[in-house]
């Protein structure tokens, strides 16, 4: 094995740090590892970084990284990079495994919706005022939920929720098979008819030139009156206005976000005020360094020995 050089580990979150250092430190012994969260503290290694494994890290950092062979997103997404992507085809772009997060996900959409099916808004409601009143709960049984995107991410989503018992609709750019939805949708010309008869609508798309606010005012109006829209994917799939719109004319009954075309979310965002939007600050899908590193451990072996990595972002696909 030669070892293609140096690794550059960049994290925004400097608490993240430790954990991942410790990690690689372990596996990779004889590598030299340097740690950074802000472009200042990288500079003094952008001479001899072979290999950058970060997060939040600004692209036109790699323009001055000379020895650059390889990037590895430690998350699943690269849309923030990829857009700007300034080193042509000569470095190697990757990214982590989206079913190394995909649970975590699946659990918190899954909570999101019994959350409404099982009314615990009104069980709140009615603590804060002392009122005993009886009320009956529904059956996510009962649901016929729709995942936009059946990639990594959204297949472990719509197998969660099936296994619950809910019917599962799936809506993908293009065809290709899949086994864990009860029917396939596939092509944008499909899309209206598909969010027309979801309950619940679960976006779970990469964000690239053609998903870029996708669920806007033509694809909301062809919605099922009441229905509850959840984004994990990426904020910036859904044009905010329209959605807001869609709410106040109670198309959109609720969204529950986790992520924004701004984030942070500015304090002055209808969004926080509004009691139709549960907000969470894009905790879905935490990246835990012992459920992603060892990902990047089998890449950093096969780039060492010339093999094919996993993961490779194809660049005119932007994901």
């Amino acid at each position: 094995m030669t070892p293609p050089g140096p690794i550059l580990l960049y994290s925004i979150y400097h608490s993240d740090i430790p954990r991942f250092e410790r990690l690689l430190v372990r596996a990779l012994p004889d590598i030299p590892i340097y740690c950074a969260s802000t472009p200042e503290e990288a500079a003094r290694y952008f001479e001899s970084t072979a290999v950058l494994y970060g997060w939040g890290f600004p692209p036109e950092m790699l323009e001055q990284m000379p020895s650059l062979r390889w990037v590895q997103k430690i998350g699943a997404g690269v849309d923030e990079i990829i857009e700007r992507w300034p080193c042509g085809r000569d470095v190697v772009l990757t990214r982590t495994d989206g079913r190394l997060i995909a649970p975590r996900m699946a659990e918190y959409v899954l909570g999101a919706i019994l959350d409404k099916t099982l009314r615990f808004d009104r069980a709140r409601r009615q603590q804060q005022q002392r009122i005993w009143e009886f009320f009956e709960i529904d059956t996510i049984r009962d649901l016929t939920i729709g995942i936009a995107g059946l990639g990594e991410i959204g297949s472990v989503v719509a197998d969660t929720l099936r296994r619950r018992g809910a019917r599962t609709l799936g809506w993908r750019r293009s065809p290709a098979p899949s086994s864990v939805v009860d029917e396939l949708f596939t092509g944008e010309a499909a899309l209206p008819r598909f969010v027309g008869v979801c309950d619940v609508l679960v976006l779970v798309l990469p964000l690239t030139k053609k998903t870029e606010r996708l669920f806007g005012a033509d694809i909301f109006a062809h919605c099922r009156r009441g229905m509850h829209l959840i984004n994990i994917g990426r904020g910036a799939l859904i044009d905010e206005h329209a959605l807001l719109s869609a709410i106040d004319a109670n198309v959109v009954a609720h969204a529950t976000l986790d992520v924004f075309a701004t984030e942070p979310l500015p304090a002055d965002h209808p969004f926080w005020s509004n009691p139709h939007v549960t907000i969470t600050p894009h905790v879905c899908g935490p990246l835990v360094a012992e459920d992603v590193v060892p990902h990047f451990i089998a890449n950093y072996e096969a780039f060492s020995r010339g093999r094919p990595l996993k993961n490779v972002v194809d660049l005119e696909k932007q994901y």
